[in-house]
């Protein structure tokens, strides 16, 4: 059950919304939702620019998205099914939640674009889009010709200008108004502010390459080298390459930065290069770099090949972000994590175990793809702040929930996941259920401010909502610490957890959720099987992008409380040896206080323990980027091995301990030191399992192989 964000935590069930905590942040709602009017669905584009924070929406997108699927649908299906199109895609949608007018080009489709001032804490609406487009009918109509505005940039002009950007999208998708017909729609454009109040349209002259962009939407926008990179191409979002060092001129001083047949998803400097998520309908994503050299188009150096070789890849990078010097990226269906290191080589945070090129990779974190939620469709948004990577999910249950049997089955794990990690390995929840709200179903983007960590959601029934995490004092009775570093261990006797114990703790809570794979449920449910039957012969001519189904359809139940402990561990009996479990933990303070969870683990893990053997290749493996403590670091791990088959383990936690501190020590002489993070996370995690052979909780043989 959702509970408000102040709610202490029930005896019996989890958190429906886990707020963060000291060091962390705490969250409220910082805007009503849609701003008072339910029709702003998304915060689709947000910047913090002059000591402001601006919010641009899209419009009725449900509705949009349907009338979309039903007129484009009724063009490419057969006219020898009737009533198949509205079986499929049916305008207006049968949701008793969701309100469309009965005639699409009825809609209020004009974006909006709203102002946050600190000073008042009041929100104003400075730009909405005019209605000057014309939809030929029976009778004309006038529709707005901007239906969301997709992405926001500050960016200072060769003249040092400091001018905000807004990238828009218009609904010509909507009614399928594609040169046919006679009609001319305006194409998607750049809106230009230098006061936050007085926006104006970059110039598309007809005849020009702005003039005449033939697609619905203008998405992603980085400068890089003096010049301004946007996407451009349909609603889904991916596009071509387009650049202009003269910005706010317009028309032909933008040209195409890369073949035309080159589509780009998401993008960010990085590494002193451009790097791209690029889609690849037939191999798999792949991720590229270039330093943009000479003129347009640009030459590309490929970084990720072939959707990380997963084996049922995703096709799309959706978000990409740089944390602690490195490049997260986050992909759709499945949604997958991949950590890219600054010599290029790449790690695997989040996903399916796969054989690689390179020999098999496994998820650093232990979790599968959207956090053991298949319905956790994509890594939608990410954003460091404060120290730590802050990152969203886009979650399908809400749109599934109406199919015969499936609300039961889904709605337990529907609504958005907002996770934080500080080292791409634990990740503590700040949301699972969309604050309280499962039609919360993504989070669209984040802002860091001097004022907290802004998050603004997509939300089809409601309206969008903004959400604000600031501090609380470290030493708040009220707001106790939760558990950190939280690692499981299978056992004979079932899920063994561990955690760093948290300061003032007096008893920790453990929280259990059982998490089963639904695919079988999914091929059985009749009239889903047929529906997608239908969909993959029929809705991919109009271009829709329907993955397949991966080989585990992993889907967990609520959390529920197992255990109250006074130590910091607990072992699972109950858990079935071939079950599978997600894990948290919450800590009280002596006034009864709790705290919010600590980092969520998954058992048994998607990725094989560490072990001395396993470490110790590692070291042998990062030799040449740890420079002269490679050697060294070889030597105190021989030892400590040593010590450990001969179960003296006090000196073999001696010998780890004082490994850690000497790579910790010299971690800026190393050659890569990111490098000797990855080898100080192995450790401890080793230093942990040394510590429950020396309890006769794990087999000592379970950590040793090291010749």
């Amino acid at each position: 059950m959702a509970m408000q964000l102040s709610s202490t935590l029930s005896d019996t069930t989890g958190p429906a919304i886990p707020a963060s905590s000291p060091p962390r942040l705490q969250f409220a709602p910082a805007s009503q939702p849609g701003f008072g009017d339910p029709f702003n669905t998304w915060a689709w584009s947000m910047a913090w620019w002059q000591g402001k924070l601006y919010v641009g929406t899209n419009r009725a997108w449900f509705c949009c998205e349907q009338a979309a699927k039903n007129i484009g649908l009724s063009k490419k299906l057969p006219l020898r099914i009737p009533g198949l199109v509205q079986a499929l895609v049916k305008y207006p949608p049968d949701d008793p939640a969701v309100t469309c007018t009965p005639d699409p080009r009825d809609l209020p489709l004009r974006a909006e674009i709203w102002r946050w001032s600190p000073e008042t804490d009041l929100w104003e609406r400075v730009y909405q889009a005019p209605e000057d487009a014309v939809v030929r009918g029976r009778t004309d109509r006038h529709v707005s010709r901007e239906v969301g505005y997709r992405y926001m940039l500050p960016v200072t002009e060769p003249d040092g200008t400091e001018a905000l950007y807004v990238a828009s999208v218009t609904p010509k998708f909507v009614f399928w108004l594609y040169g046919k017909g006679g009609h001319t729609f305006p194409p998607p454009g750049l809106l230009r502010t230098t006061d936050g109040v007085n926006f104006t349209r970059v110039p598309q002259d007809p005849g020009t390459f702005m003039g005449e962009l033939p697609r619905n939407t203008l998405r992603t926008m980085v400068s890089y080298g003096g010049k301004l990179f946007v996407t451009h191409g349909p609603a889904r979002g991916y596009g071509f390459l387009m650049v202009s060092d003269d910005p706010a001129a317009g028309n032909d001083t933008f040209r195409l930065a890369a073949p035309e047949s080159f589509k780009v998803f998401d993008m960010i400097e990085y590494n002193d290069h451009l790097y791209l998520g690029v889609r690849d309908e037939e191999g798999g994503y792949a991720v590229v770099k270039t330093n943009a050299a000479g003129e347009p188009p640009f030459q590309f150096t490929p970084v990720l090949r072939r959707g990380a070789y997963l084996a049922k890849p995703s096709t799309n990078v959706i978000s990409m972000r740089v944390f602690r010097g490195r490049l997260y990226v986050g992909t759709d269906r499945p949604a997958e994590i991949v950590r890219i290191n600054p010599d290029d080589s790449w790690d695997l945070i989040l996903g399916t175990p796969r054989r690689t090129p390179d020999g098999w990779r496994y998820p650093l974190s232990g979790f599968d793809a959207g956090f053991n939620n298949y319905l956790n469709g994509h890594i939608w948004w990410m954003r460091e702040y404060e120290g730590r990577l802050y990152l969203g999910t886009m979650n399908m249950g809400m749109v599934l929930r109406t199919l015969p049997d499936a609300e039961e089955l889904l709605m337990p794990a529907a609504g958005v996941s907002v996770y934080e990690t500080d080292d791409g390995a634990h990740f503590y929840p700040v949301t699972l259920d969309g604050f309280g709200k499962p039609t919360n179903f993504g989070l669209r983007t984040m802002v860091g401010t001097e004022h907290g960590l802004f998050l603004g959601t997509a939300n089809n029934w409601t309206g969008l909502e903004i959400w604000r995490g600031t501090p609380v004092s470290a030493d708040d009775p009220a707001h106790p610490a939760p558990p950190e570093r939280t690692e499981v261990e299978m056992t004979a006797t079932g899920s063994l957890l561990t955690w760093e114990p948290a300061p003032g703790a007096v008893t920790y809570h453990v929280f259990r959720a059982a998490f089963h794979d639904r695919r079988g449920t999914i091929e059985r449910n009749r009239m889903l099987a047929n529906i997608l039957r239908l969909v993959r012969r029929f809705l991919q001519r109009t271009g829709m992008y329907l993955p397949v189904l991966p080989d585990r359809v992993w889907i967990p139940e609520h959390f529920q409380a197992v255990a109250i402990v006074s130590e910091p561990r607990y072992r699972d009996e109950d858990a079935s040896l071939d079950g599978h479990y997600m894990y948290y933990v919450v800590a009280e303070n002596e006034q009864g206080i709790r705290s919010v969870p600590g980092n969520v683990v998954t058992a048994p893990s998607f990725a094989p323990a560490v072990t001395f053997a396993s470490v110790s290749s590692m070291l042998g493996g990062s030799a040449g980027r740890l420079g002269p403590l490679a050697a060294g670091a070889q030597a105190r791990l021989t030892d400590a091995a040593a010590d450990a088959r001969l179960a003296r383990w006090a000196d073999a936690t001696e010998s780890l301990r004082a490994l850690e501190g000497s790579l910790a020590a010299d971690r800026e002489t190393a050659a890569s030191p990111w490098a000797v993070d990855d080898c100080l996370l192995a450790l401890r995690r080793l230093e942990r399992r040394v510590a429950l052979a020396a309890a006769g909780l794990v087999p000592a043989g379970a950590l040793l192989g090291v010749d």
